[in-house]
C-alpha cells in the first residue's frame, strides 16, 4: 500500500462528498453543513483514492468518516489521527469509528467527560407513529428563553457531565437566543412553562438532525419525548436521523415509540 497523503477539504470536493454519502447516516451532519458551507477538513487518501474524511465543525465538534478498508488498517489509522492533529483546529467532541476515535484517545494527554458508543435513529414522516402526533407541539418563543437555560444545564449535566457552575451563560443564551430566532427549538407546554423540547441541529440535503431531546424530571412518564419527536417526523419533509447514549434506554424507547429504528453506531469522545 503506497503511503497516506493528506489534503485539505474543499467544499467543492466530489471525491469527499461521495465518501460523506457512502457514510449513511453517520454522514448527514457533514452533508448538511458542506452544503451550507460550514466548516473544514482534511481528506486521507491512498493511491489517488479517498479513503478518510475529519471534518471540523464551528462549534467543537469533530466528525470522522471512513471506508471499510480504512478501519481495518492500522496504517490508516494512525494517517488519520496525525491528520487531526497535525490540522491544530479546535475540537472538544469526537464521533467516528470506534478505532479511530480510540486511536486519538490514546494520543491524549485528554480528561474525557464522556467516552461511550452512541446509537443512530432514522425516521421520516412515513414511519411516525401517528398515536403520538402531538398537535400542540409549537416553535420556542422568547417567553421560554429561561426555562430552555434550565433544561440544557440539566442535559449537559446528566447525560455529558458537565458541571453546570461551568457553563458560559452568556453563550448559552446566545446560543439558545439564534435558535428562537431561527426557528430550530420545538417544544411542549406554555410559554415559560414547557414540559419538553428539542432542537433541529441539522437540515438540509442529508436530511433533519434532532438533538438536545430532554424532558423536565418532574414531567416523566407522559411520553412527551415520544410525542415531540413522532411530531417532527410527521412534520419532516425527508429523512430525519438523532444519536443517542446505548445505554439511554428510556430516550431510546421513547424514539421507538414515535416511529424511528435503529440504524447504526458510533463512538463518542467528549472532552473536559
Amino acid at each position: 500500500m503506497a503511503s497516506p497523503r493528506c489534503r485539505e477539504l474543499l467544499l467543492d470536493d466530489l471525491h469527499a462528498e461521495a465518501l460523506v454519502l457512502a457514510a449513511g447516516v453517520h454522514g448527514v451532519y457533514v452533508r448538511n453543513a458542506l452544503a451550507a458551507g460550514e466548516g473544514d477538513g482534511v481528506v486521507v487518501s491512498v493511491d489517488d483514492q479517498d479513503v478518510a474524511l475529519a471534518w471540523f465543525g464551528r462549534r467543537g465538534n469533530l466528525v470522522l468518516l471512513g471506508d471499510d478498508a480504512a478501519l481495518r488498517s492500522a496504517v490508516l489509522v494512525r494517517a488519520c489521527t496525525d491528520a487531526v492533529v497535525a490540522a491544530a483546529r479546535p475540537w472538544r467532541l469526537v464521533m467516528g469509528p470506534e478505532v479511530w476515535v480510540e486511536a486519538l484517545r490514546e494520543r491524549g494527554p485528554f480528561a474525557p467527560l464522556v467516552c461511550r458508543d452512541q446509537i443512530y435513529y432514522v425516521g421520516s414522516a412515513e414511519s411516525h407513529c401517528r398515536e403520538f402526533a402531538f398537535d400542540e407541539v409549537r416553535t420556542a418563543q422568547r417567553a421560554d428563553r429561561e426555562r430552555l437555560v434550565q433544561a440544557t444545564l440539566l442535559l449537559n449535566a446528566s447525560d455529558l457531565n458537565v458541571d453546570p457552575a461551568r457553563v458560559d451563560r452568556r453563550w448559552l443564551r446566545d446560543t439558545i437566543d439564534e435558535r428562537i430566532a431561527d426557528g430550530s427549538t420545538r417544544v411542549i407546554g406554555p410559554p415559560a412553562g414547557i414540559t419538553c423540547k428539542l432542537e433541529i441541529g441539522s437540515d438540509g440535503p442529508g436530511g433533519q438532525v434532532l438533538e438536545g431531546v430532554f424532558t423536565f424530571p418532574e414531567q416523566r412518564g407522559r411520553h412527551l419525548a415520544a410525542q415531540l419527536v413522532a411530531s417532527c417526523l410527521a412534520a419532516a419533509p425527508g429523512v430525519v436521523s438523532l444519536h443517542v447514549g446505548q445505554h439511554n434506554r428510556p430516550a431510546r424507547a421513547a424514539y421507538e415509540r414515535a416511529g424511528m429504528q435503529e440504524v447504526a453506531r458510533c463512538r463518542l469522545l467528549l472532552l473536559g
